[in-house]
């Protein structure tokens, strides 16, 4: 019989808060509403002993609650993992690795099918063996290159505790020299070596220890993981299995679509890709290896998540292309390349600062700090970027900052973490308009003031400089115009050339000063004749693109962080009136013609008729008559884009009403084609017709921000608003474009937000992903910065309690978890794991690993040029059918070309024989709209991995995506049973 008790004239027993009581939870709130009534109304000493009967019951319940959970721990084996942070490893490692079986291809079922393994029956408790025979669900591999051993921690525990060691000295696995990345896939653990090639240790199969080397494949001992631990014994396996050169210098491993099963693991044969200083060497599931030669070798390598391949070369370019299946240069097979300021690509990243890291997911890494990619595959020059760099930056105009996206063929970018004023420098070149002397100046042979210049006759080589007063560590910029008519003209800036004169025209240049006096040269050769004009130099805020043209500072602007609740990295501009403002000299790269172009900006609104972007004239001849665009508030408080040829014009609004406020706005104004748009905060608020604009290049109009001009005088200053990430592109962003910087970039304005890399130092030294969080981390020499997205959430730092380094060398990173390798010891972190989780967890079905139904990569075309553009291996004795179904369309706001095909085809490989192809049809009607005819058929593939190939044929001069989805039905050699 169970105790009942009344308060506040409400009986209550404890059944009512039993757990069997299924509705019990919703009886705490009328409880503690009649308990607080009762104290008003009643003894309080009767209230107190009803609560403390009832505490009494709840204490009891939870007792039981415990004994249940104690329970199902004896029974299940399975209990609660406490949070491990910590030193796991003594000594500098190599390499690390953290291996989640659930992200192999049977969710790590492999691991049930083991108990015969040499591994799995091994002595127990040595110095070499742990406690636990199974291999774990999760494992830390540590490489120490000393030892030339790779240790494997087991993760199921709440401390990580050692499972395995590997190899050593004289052994069959003898790490050398070296050891710059390793990884685990599928039940094997690949170890790039600079020294000795690539091991691969096969804890599946027949446990095939090997090692893969310019002159082939070599069995390293008996076939068995504890032999790896024996004394050296090598035989060579497979001679065409070979690297391009000795060294593996990284590794990736990825399954491509339609990948044959192997028989004797039930898991998907691996494509593997190897870095070396030769090129990249990719294995392919045949055995066979196809190469991308390249001299100046390969620093790191890596499949993209839509099944191409990607690596970075000696000299730091990321070069991109498809899977190669043949040998081939590096010039031949890249498809583009995501270049630098040297060295033009699809798209260019600021500086020249070379990247040596590099992830699946787009992110690379090197001296200046990070880089994120955001392919667009079919046309790669309109993907976007975004840089992210921290304090100890020197590039890209020095200090904190993050670029936001960047996108295609950006022209200026705007982004700061300062705070506090930044004032005007002034002018500071002497006599720089040369009206009439060269005094200021230190003039060489052949200089002299001719026509209000500087002019050099052709005869002797001779220099023209003159030395300024800097502040090191401030952003700079130079101007001059120049004409030439015979020879060369070198400029230089602090002793770097900065420009080479060929032709006339103006130059621009950022730079920034290292001392607190910069040296300017003109240096022309015995050839050059020709003139120097209007040299300028004034401070400015750096322009973060790879065209590097900073704002001039014109007056006193304030700085501050996006958010006055509590302080952001980023900040933003202020303080504007019709003194105080940024402006950009004319400059060709805003001369956009008759082409697309955009702004992207956040705002924080200030009243109607301001203007917060404006390129003009100014107050010369042609005010209003000449090209110009301008995004302002107009009398509405609407966001408003205006363009004009100087003839004709169009604007577009958008219908909100914009007026001064705390939050910011993001604001997308674009020109695609004949159709201006406006966007606010991802959507799209209006468009309009511009068909009736022509050209808007006009070679007098300075860019000016927070302010503009109206009858040739400036006005309409932003006084009350802020301006943050300003970039303008000569790409038209495609709406998913737009509708991800505005995703992605929001959080940069909450209240707190960090975006930048943490610690002092912005050289990156490794980089990992966590594919279960979606975390990045990005190891430096001062810590670890962990983010997600453009945002960083942590900074790993002081993570060993004794002899701690903060040399962060190597990471990686699974399930919230992540293992770093230190300068002095391994360390690690992973989140608790509850046994309600663990038990969930284990019911999550495992997909099945289909091979009939497969999805391929979009596939592009420029030309009319037959291409492969998806395909599938086929084994030796396979026969069988294949049904494609094919779509197509031109890339671009307004195709033309729209095609889709359902072609099918018998194929067979007999054994030792080649892929034959037979009965190759078009199922139904093609369905095509078009002004040039394509096509799509099936091709039989005899190369490094023989197959089936879907084959087809473009438009010349137009880029075409092509996707692609394949049924196949097979049996045979591959067959899966």
């Amino acid at each position: 019989m169970s105790t009942s008790w009344v308060l506040n004239g409400t009986t209550y027993s404890e059944d009512d808060f039993s757990l069997e009581n299924v509705g019990y939870y919703k009886i705490w709130a009328r409880f503690w509403r009649d308990a607080l009534a009762e104290i008003g109304n009643s003894s309080p000493n009767l209230v107190m002993q009803s609560v403390t009967a009832l505490v009494a019951i709840v204490q009891g319940y939870a007792a039981q609650a415990a004994a249940a959970r104690d329970g199902a721990v004896a029974v299940s084996g399975l209990g609660d993992l406490g949070a491990f942070s910590g030193q796991v490893q003594a000594g500098a490692p190599a390499a690390v690795f953290f291996y989640d079986t659930t992200r192999d291809g049977d969710g790590g079922a492999w691991r049930l099918r083991c108990a015969g393994k040499t591994w799995a029956t091994q002595v127990l408790n040595t110095s070499t063996r742990g406690k636990r025979a199974d291999f774990p669900g999760r494992v830390m591999f540590v490489a120490d290159a000393t030892a030339r051993t790779v240790t494997a921690y087991d993760c199921d525990q709440s401390t990580p505790v050692m499972w395995a060691v590997i190899g050593g000295p004289g052994k069959n696995v003898d790490l050398g020299a070296g050891v710059p990345q390793m990884l685990a896939r599928n039940g094997c653990l690949y170890i790039a070596s600079n020294s000795t090639g690539l091991f691969e240790i096969n804890f599946l199969g027949a446990e095939i220890v090997t090692r893969v080397t310019a002159g082939g494949t070599y069995i390293r001992g008996e076939p068995g993981v504890v032999n790896a631990n024996n004394a050296l014994s090598e035989s060579v396996y497979l001679p065409a299995r070979a690297l391009v050169t000795n060294g593996a210098a990284g590794v990736d491993v990825t399954v491509l679509p339609g990948a044959p099963i192997d028989r004797a693991t039930g898991l998907p044969r691996p494509t593997i890709a190897v870095a070396t200083p030769g090129g990249v060497s990719v294995i392919h599931p045949s055995g066979q290896v196809a190469t991308i030669t390249d001299a100046s070798g390969a620093a790191a390598v890596w499949f993209t998540s839509d099944g191409r391949l990607g690596y970075i070369s000696g000299g730091g370019i990321i070069s991109l292309g498809p899977v190669p299946y043949s040998t081939v240069a590096a010039t031949a097979w890249r498809q583009y390349i995501y270049g630098d300021a040297a060295t033009s690509g699809a798209i260019n990243r600021p500086g020249t600062v070379a990247v040596t890291k590099a992830i699946v997911g787009g992110w690379f890494g090197g001296g200046a700090g990070l880089c994120l990619l955001a392919e667009d595959a079919v046309n790669p020059t309109a993907g976007m970027q975004a840089v992210v760099t921290s304090a100890g930056n020197t590039a890209y105009g020095g200090g904190a900052f993050n670029s936001g996206w960047m996108p295609g063929d950006i022209r200026l970018a705007l982004s700061s973490t300062a705070t506090g004023s930044v004032t005007t420098s002034g002018e500071l070149v002497a006599n720089g308009t040369f009206a009439s002397s060269l005094t200021g100046w230190t003039a060489g042979a052949g200089w002299a003031q001719s026509s209000g210049a500087a002019a050099k006759t052709a005869g002797s080589a001779g220099n023209l400089s003159q030395t300024i007063a800097t502040v090191a560590g401030q952003t700079y910029l130079f101007a001059a115009d120049a004409t030439r008519s015979a020879g060369t003209l070198t400029v230089q800036v602090a002793g770097a050339t900065v420009a080479t004169v060929t032709a006339n025209g103006t130059m621009l240049v950022q730079f920034t000063a290292t001392a607190s006096s910069t040296a300017i040269s003109f240096a022309g050769d015995a050839s050059f004749a020709g003139t120097v004009d209007n040299v300028s130099v004034m401070g400015a805020e750096p322009d973060r693109c790879v065209r590097a043209i900073g704002m001039r500072v014109m007056g006193s602007l304030t700085r501050a962080a996006v958010s006055a609740i509590a302080p952001t990295d980023l900040s933003a501009w202020g303080g504007f009136s019709t003194s105080n403002y940024l402006l950009q000299p004319p400059s060709a790269a805003l001369d956009f013609g008759t082409g697309d172009f955009s702004l992207s900006v956040w705002l924080r609104a200030g009243a109607v008729n301001q203007f917060v972007v404006a390129r003009q004239p100014g107050t010369g001849a042609g005010y209003g008559t000449t090209p110009n665009w301008e995004l302002f508030t107009n009398g509405s408080g609407n966001y408003q884009f205006n363009i004009s040829d100087g003839t004709n014009g169009a604007f577009v609004a958008d219908a909100g009403t914009h007026t001064a406020g705390t939050s910011y706005d993001h604001v997308v104004a674009v020109k695609r084609g004949s159709t201006l748009e406006i966007w606010v905060n991802g959507w799209r608020a209006a468009t309009a017709s511009a068909g009736a604009v022509g050209s808007l290049t006009n070679t007098a109009a300075s860019l000016l921000v927070g302010c503009g001009y109206s009858g040739g005088a400036l006005t309409g200053a932003w006084s009350a608003g802020a301006v943050a990430l300003l970039r303008i592109s000569a790409t038209a962003p495609t709406p998913e474009q737009i509708t991800r910087i505005f995703a992605d970039e929001a959080p940069l304005f909450r209240a707190g937000a960090r975006c930048v890399l943490g610690g002092a130092s912005a050289a990156v030294q490794a980089l990992a992903h966590d594919p279960d969080t979606g975390a990045l981390y990005a190891a430096k020499g001062d810590g670890t910065s962990v983010f997600q997205g453009l945002i960083r959430t942590a900074h790993l730092a002081g993570l060993a309690a004794t002899n701690n380094s903060d040399n962060h060398t190597g990471v990686a990173a699974r399930q919230g978890g992540y293992v770093i390798a230190t300068g002095n010891q391994a360390v690690a972190g992973q989140p608790p794991i509850f046994l309600r989780d663990r038990i969930l967890s284990d019911r999550v079905p495992v997909a099945p690993i289909d091979g009939v139904h497969v999805a391929f990569p979009v596939g592009r075309t420029t030309d009319a040029t037959a291409t492969v553009v998806a395909r599938f291996p086929v084994a030796e004795g396979d026969h069988g059918q294949v049904v494609f179904n094919v779509t197509a369309a031109e890339w671009g706001a307004a195709p033309t070309e729209i095609d889709g095909y359902q072609v099918r085809a018998r194929f067979y490989r007999l054994p030792n024989g080649n892929v034959t192809i037979t009965g190759v049809q078009h199922l139904g009607t093609d369905t095509e709209s078009n002004t040039t005819a394509m096509d799509a058929t099936l091709v039989a593939l005899n190369d490094a991995a023989p197959g089936v190939g879907l084959q087809v044929q473009g438009v010349a001069g137009k880029t075409i995506g092509w996707a692609s989805a394949a049924e196949i039905t097979r049996f045979g050699g591959a067959r899966y049973s």
